[in-house]
């Protein structure tokens, strides 16, 4: 009897880290879920589509023959959704990290909301309007901080690499 109560006990002393354990585990999968869901809702699903379409009117004013246009279009809308996929997957941990679960769960309940899917729509069209300004506007910059680089420091070790990159 004695015997008995010495293995409940010890069995009972074991289970309790166990069940403790347990319950931290299910709960970082609730918030790595809700992670998850918030990637999707703001940076994939529908944003692939709303790309594939940025891609189409893209490709069609390009001149390329419609077989070519067609390919491209398929083939870098489903690499980006591949992208899109493993962004979400690496990236979920580090979402899951900064956010809190009530963070979460107010984000997601915002961003499936139709107004939150607007927003999110926009924002891809505005960052792609962004980055086309950007551009414009950072090439001349970096020609003309590359032309100060060059009269102040030997540049001719960085023309003889570029040299043999472009071989």
């Amino acid at each position: 009897m004695r015997t008995i109560a010495i293995i409940a006990a010890v069995l009972a002393m074991s289970a309790g880290p166990a069940f403790a354990q347990a319950a931290p585990d299910a709960a970082r999968q609730n918030h790595l879920a809700l992670a998850e869901r918030y990637l999707v809702l703001t940076q994939g699903g529908d944003l692939v589509k709303q790309m594939r379409g940025q891609l189409e009117q893209s490709y069609e004013a390009s001149g390329l023959p419609a077989e070519q246009r067609a390919w491209l279009i398929e083939s870098v809308s489903e690499t980006l959704a591949e992208v899109m996929d493993a962004t979400v997957a690496e990236f979920r941990d580090d979402v899951a990290d900064s956010f809190t679960v009530p963070e979460l769960e107010s984000a997601i309940a915002f961003y499936e909301s139709p107004v939150g899917r607007s927003i999110v729509r926009k924002q891809v069209d505005m960052t792609m309007d962004m980055q086309e300004v950007m551009s414009s506007l950072l090439l001349p910059r970096m020609a003309g901080l590359m032309e100060k680089f060059c009269l102040r420091f030997d540049c001719s070790a960085i023309g003889e690499a570029a040299a043999k990159q472009g071989r």
